[in-house]
């Protein structure tokens, strides 16, 4: 026993009543884990896809850029990043994924800049902006992705740590103490049966004594 108890009916009662609410909260665990373990795969998969395509995006706009800035007059190429870079808006929310809080996020490009002298510039410029353009609505995008997996994977953790010491520790301390209190109770109502027995026959031989 890894700790004492009473052995009376009235603890064997609680016991049980303890085991069962512990067995079925084990069991609501477990599908918790199970449904976090499925929602935390398709994020990190949608995760991969967009963290490879910003990875592959990148590189290449700044290439453009530099070769823009190559080809092309420096200052015109500064003005004209300046004059026509996008406006974006970003916009927030909290979703709740069985009692995660994760946060998403969306960008909008809500003005792709102003016009710019072409003549001054390398057209190695208009392909970086028009890249760029698509670019930060995904990088926006796999910034809340990658708060959702940081989240979720942190309640899987946290649901796997609950769901074992149940298992491991709780479930298997009760199950202990149910049986030993079990058989204690049946020990001493044998004993208390034995006893009346011997009573019986000492009350039965005195009176035959007597006759």
């Amino acid at each position: 026993m890894k700790r004492k108890v009473n052995a009376t009916r009235m603890e064997l009662l609680r016991v049980r009543k303890r085991l069962d609410l512990a067995v079925r909260g084990h069991k609501l665990l477990k599908d918790k884990l199970e449904g976090l373990i499925r929602e935390l795969t398709d994020r990190l998969e949608e995760f991969k896809a967009l963290r490879l395509k910003v990875d592959e995006q990148w590189p290449r706009i700044f290439q453009r850029f530099m070769m823009a800035d190559v080809q092309g007059l420096s200052a015109a190429t500064e003005a004209a990043i300046l004059q026509a870079r996008p406006q974006v808006k970003v916009t927030t929310g909290i979703t709740r994924i069985m009692g995660v809080a994760t946060t998403h996020a969306e960008a909008t490009i809500v003005s792709e800049g102003g016009a710019y002298s072409l003549m001054q510039t390398s057209p190695h410029l208009d392909e970086a902006l028009r890249e760029l353009r698509e670019f930060l609505p995904n990088l926006v995008k796999l910034a809340g992705l990658e708060q959702a997996v940081r989240a979720i994977s942190a309640e899987v953790q946290k649901t796997k740590r609950r769901a074992n010491a149940l298992e491991y520790v709780l479930i298997p301390d009760l199950s202990e103490a149910r049986k030993y209190i079990g058989g204690r109770i049946e020990e001493m109502a044998r004993s208390d049966i034995s006893r009346l027995m011997k009573v019986k026959q000492m009350l039965l031989e005195r009176e035959m004594a007597e006759a």
